[in-house]
């Protein structure tokens, strides 16, 4: 009986905790925006892959601890189309959590600047309690030390993304089957989480290396308040980047990132927390690591005549360039040679100076 008590209030804890926070907070969102959207899958055409490591609230015994792996890429010979996967794992005091998930984007071409794709995300989330790792008051309880709850859900995700080269607007919805969690003696679920973000690229000036980057977030999840993430990013010569960012009333973080040989991009994240949690953690910080494999597809039959037309123009625009820049040459040259043969026409000859000189010069005895 005492051990049947244990676990039903033990197990309505859990539920308690997993339906106040099913989804981690990510600092690295500007970075891997499929952390919350499957159809950022294939924005950039290649191969990707994502590393990910967040600790949240440091200092503070129990506190969530999430590593992530990600990866997608588009098909070669059908690049609007791309698949991906994620395997998130999390653990907060005694809960375990590590969701799975496989997905497909159907990206679609608007016009010349913009483009629009759709996702979809099906899997699974796994949750163990290890109860042996609890401090129970009483030591010998044999229940406490050897025991894992284990409950099981299916889950799907899906998204749209609407971008360009400076542009981007995104609406995601996470775990929107509000499938249940079944554990031996309770249930819950998982809660739908909704997701929306937008941003834009703006250059300092024409020519210049600097791009600013503001962008917000909008999370909401009933029934949690929504809460709005403010971003600005400072970009240099697309390879290095500070930035800023407020989280309503919960923290404010700096975070700073780089790419290397153009393929991998190296990322890092400090919160400062702004709630009472302060008094007991330093922060947050959060590492991401992502590698592009690119690659060069071949072109339709259109484009290869289109990149024919544009080939022949530059040639032509180029052998017109030429033949002026050696008309003007030519001329120019002309022009010296013209100048030169005037000055020798009117250059008197120095005999028949000397000679006029001689006569003009009066005789002597």
């Amino acid at each position: 009986m005492k051990r049947k008590l244990i676990i039903q209030l033990f197990v309505l804890l859990c539920v308690h905790i997993l339906n106040a926070q099913q989804q981690t907070v990510y600092s690295s969102f500007l970075v891997n925006p499929y952390l919350y959207n499957p159809a950022y899958a294939g924005v950039i055409e290649g191969t990707q892959f994502n590393l990910g490591h967040r600790n949240q609230w440091v200092g503070f015994e129990g506190a969530p601890i999430t590593s992530m792996l990600s990866g997608w890429g588009n098909f070669r010979k059908k690049p609007h189309m791309a698949i991906g996967g994620m395997i998130i794992s999390d653990r907060t005091g005694l809960i375990q959590r590590t969701s799975f998930q496989g997905s497909y984007a159907y990206h679609l071409k608007i016009n010349e600047k913009y483009k629009v794709s759709f996702g979809l995300a099906f899997g699974g989330v796994q949750y163990n309690v290890k109860l042996y790792d609890a401090k129970p008051y009483d030591k010998d309880d044999q229940f406490l030390s050897s025991d894992v709850l284990r409950a099981f859900a299916f889950d799907a995700n899906a998204g749209l993304h609407f971008y360009s080269k400076e542009f981007f607007f995104g609406l995601s919805n996470q775990h929107m089957l509000n499938s249940k969690i079944r554990w031996s003696n309770s249930e819950g679920r998982l809660s739908p989480h909704y997701y929306a973000y937008t941003g834009y690229n703006f250059r300092i000036s024409k020519d210049s290396d600097w791009v600013v980057q503001p962008s917000v977030l909008l999370r909401m999840s009933a029934p949690v308040p929504h809460q709005f993430e403010y971003n600005i990013k400072l970009v240099y010569n697309n390879m290095v980047w500070a930035g800023a960012t407020f989280r309503e009333k919960s923290s404010v973080g700096i975070l700073f990132g780089c790419h290397v040989f153009k393929s991998l991009t190296l990322a890092y994240a400090y919160d400062f927390t702004i709630t009472e949690l302060s008094n007991y953690s330093s922060g947050s910080q959060e590492i991401a690591i992502a590698y592009l494999i690119p690659f060069k597809r071949k072109k339709s039959a259109a484009e290869q005549a289109k990149d024919a037309d544009e080939s022949e123009l530059n040639t032509i625009d180029n052998s017109i360039k030429t033949n002026l820049k050696n008309k003007k040459k030519a001329e120019k040259e002309n022009s010296t040679k013209a100048e030169e043969s005037k000055k020798e026409e009117e250059k008197p000859d120095d005999k028949e100076s000397e000679k006029k000189e001689q006569e003009e010069k009066p005789e002597h005895d």
